[in-house]
């Protein structure tokens, strides 16, 4: 399967299969012998129970996935298919004559909870990941995929032991199923126009995916309130659910199918024995942002990896835990992203630039971080992004913070920044070597850079462990074959 590579094929693609499921429905609605059951308690609890339980399994492997590559959009993903499938079980289980006799009405119950719940989490993945709400789940995400996992475990065992506790909740009688249904179809619906807007920019197939598999879901939502059990329109929202539930997953598999191991090119030409363990990886989708942002900027080639990998190696001198190192890196290759929206005459020129040329190219630390908190990047990832440019004495850009102000990535990543900057070639001269280069840095402590973060930086330099990364190639050339 492949996602369309652009909104437009996106949208027809999205267009054609809606009207296809929809007419299909009004069909199976019309057609004589329409009222006809079609009752297969057998293949409905022993192929769509074992296929629900699958898809949880799976989405709950893609949870700690998002945990460990800090990806809020596919943890929150995660979360909202784990809710689907999760449900839905309980729906499977209680197919009469199996585990219960008497399902009441615990399969209704339990499938609307599983598509709302599911409609929550995939409206909550819109909200930037700067919102308290998000930050929350992502200081707590272990915790928070941990739990949300183990209640529905419980609850199915609760539903399946005592049927009867559906009835404290009535929402499969009218109107307020219609209602439910109404709440949980504008959630999907509003996340799918949410995402669109996203990947008109960005292009991640995640994004593609969610669009997609949100309005499958919205129209299982509509098929599923109106059909009666066993007909063959109640078959059909199986079918869709199922397909959609298939979509999210693919989504994320076709983001990270073709991921980098940042720490395996850094470790081809140099051993760091601490990278064995970091496992910091990068989706190709992630790649291209990153090409993207270096081919607008003709003089900064291979900066933004060569940024991260100084910033990787001052933090490790600096004791820094794994998990900050991952967040830092992951910041440090996307810091520059914002530059994607400069105009191009603004970042090539050679010469020096006016107040107002100074004022937009200021701009892009900003724009990166409103570019990335809807992306699924992490706090401490879009504190690097907004604020590598700030100073140690507050006269820095865009937010004029101070001192511990300025978080530790950011303060790391400013002096990595500069170093590389300083020892690059650039259109108006010649790269500087290592000592003029680390004057600047140590002229700035106190100033510019935090002193601690300077210290850190000269051992690194004077005792010859600094290492100057030679691999960005390889990201441009991965990201060129996607």
């Amino acid at each position: 399967m492949m996602m369309p590579r652009s909104p437009r094929s996106l949208a027809v693609i999205m267009s054609i299969t809606t009207v296809v499921l929809v007419l299909g429905y009004v069909y199976l609605l019309t057609f004589p012998g329409h009222r006809t059951m079609w009752i297969f308690p057998r293949f409905h609890f022993y192929v769509i129970t074992p296929t629900l339980l699958a898809l949880a399994i799976s989405a709950v492997a893609v949870g700690w996935t998002g945990i460990r590559l800090r990806d809020m959009n596919v943890l929150m993903l995660a979360l909202a298919i784990v809710s689907l499938t999760g449900f839905f079980l309980i729906h499977g289980l209680s197919t009469p004559g199996f585990i219960i006799d008497d399902p009441s009405h615990l399969a209704g119950v339990s499938s609307q909870v599983g598509m709302t719940t599911c409609a929550v989490w995939i409206f909550l993945s819109t909200l930037p990941s700067d919102h308290s709400f998000i930050r929350f789940i992502s200081k707590h995400r272990r915790s928070v995929v941990a739990g949300w996992v183990a209640m529905i475990i419980l609850l199915n065992i609760a539903a399946l032991n005592y049927p009867g506790i559906s009835g404290f909740i009535p929402i499969d009688f009218m109107p307020m199923n219609f209602l439910l249904a109404f709440f949980t179809v504008f959630l999907y619906l509003w996340a799918a126009k949410r995402y669109f807007q996203q990947y008109r920019f960005v292009k991640f197939p995640l994004h593609a995916a969610i669009v997609f598999g949100s309005v499958l879901l919205s129209i299982t939502e509509c098929v599923m309130v109106t059909t009666r059990m066993w007909t063959l329109a109640w078959w059909l929202y199986h079918a869709i659910l199922a397909g959609s539930a298939l979509m999210l997953l693919y989504g994320i598999i076709a983001q990270y199918q073709s991921n980098l191991s940042v720490t395996q090119i850094f470790q081809q030409g140099f051993r760091y024995p601490f990278l064995d363990q970091l496992h910091i990886r990068i989706s190709s989708s992630m790649q291209n942002l990153i090409v993207a942002t270096e081919t607008k900027d003709e003089y900064t080639a291979g900066h933004n990896y060569r940024v991260a990998m100084y910033g990787l190696q001052l933090a490790r001198a600096m004791n820094l835990d794994s998990e900050q190192l991952r967040a830092l890196t992951r910041g440090g290759l996307i810091h520059d992203v914002g530059k994607i929206q400069i105009p191009g005459e603004i970042l090539n020129k050679p010469g020096k630039l006016s107040p107002d040329e100074r004022t937009v190219i200021e701009q892009h630390p900003v724009i990166g971080y409103e570019m990335c908190k809807y992306i699924g990047f992490m706090t401490e990832e879009l504190s690097a992004i907004r604020h590598h440019h700030e100073k140690w004495d507050g006269t820095g850009y865009p937010d004029k913070l101070k001192g511990t102000e300025i978080s530790l990535p950011a303060r790391i990543l400013a002096i990595a920044d500069v170093y590389d900057a300083l020892t690059s070639r650039r259109s108006y001269r010649e790269p500087w070597s290592q000592e003029r280069a680390l004057q600047v840095i140590i002229e700035g402590s106190g100033t510019h850079f935090d002193p601690e973060c300077v210290s850190a930086f000269v051992r690194l330099c004077t005792e010859g462990e600094l290492v100057v990364p030679q691999a960005m190639e390889q990201i441009q050339g991965t990201a060129a074959t996607q």
